[in-house]
């Protein structure tokens, strides 16, 4: 299970070949990540084919913080699966859904929680060692 980190890794080869390894036949590596087209509308937009440095400024309970991720295209994410022996399973790209308690919630930003459930932030990945 990898949660939001894989992005933050330029090269998955060694990683996927070292997780590959580890697992048994049938086993699974779940992952998620952030969608490929918000690391596209971050960058400079020159070849979306290619593995890229983005940055981003995040508003961390009012302060500004500078995070550093890897944006790859679709097929990059697929490949590198596929080179390291897995087969995909599963893709979703999530909703977090709205509640009336979420909605009433004075800490959650209506903008936000509209925006997470029209948009694509993340994907969602089980792949299986072959």
């Amino acid at each position: 299970m990898a949660s939001l980190v894989l992005h933050y890794i330029k090269d998955w080869t060694p990683l996927l070949d070292e997780l590959h390894r580890c697992l048994t036949p049938g086993g699974a590596l779940v992952f998620s990540l952030h969608h490929p087209i918000n690391g596209w509308l971050l960058s400079e937009r020159t070849d979306y084919h290619r593995v890229e440095l983005i940055t981003e400024q995040w508003d961390w309970g009012g302060v500004s913080v500078t995070a550093q991720s890897y944006r790859r295209p679709l097929s990059a994410v697929f490949g590198a699966l596929r080179r390291a022996g897995f087969s995909i399973d599963v893709v979703e790209e999530p909703q977090i859904g709205s509640t009336p308690e979420m909605e009433s919630n004075a800490e959650m930003d209506p903008e936000l929680l509209r925006t997470l459930n029209t948009q694509p932030f993340f994907l969602f990945v089980r792949a299986v060692r072959e």
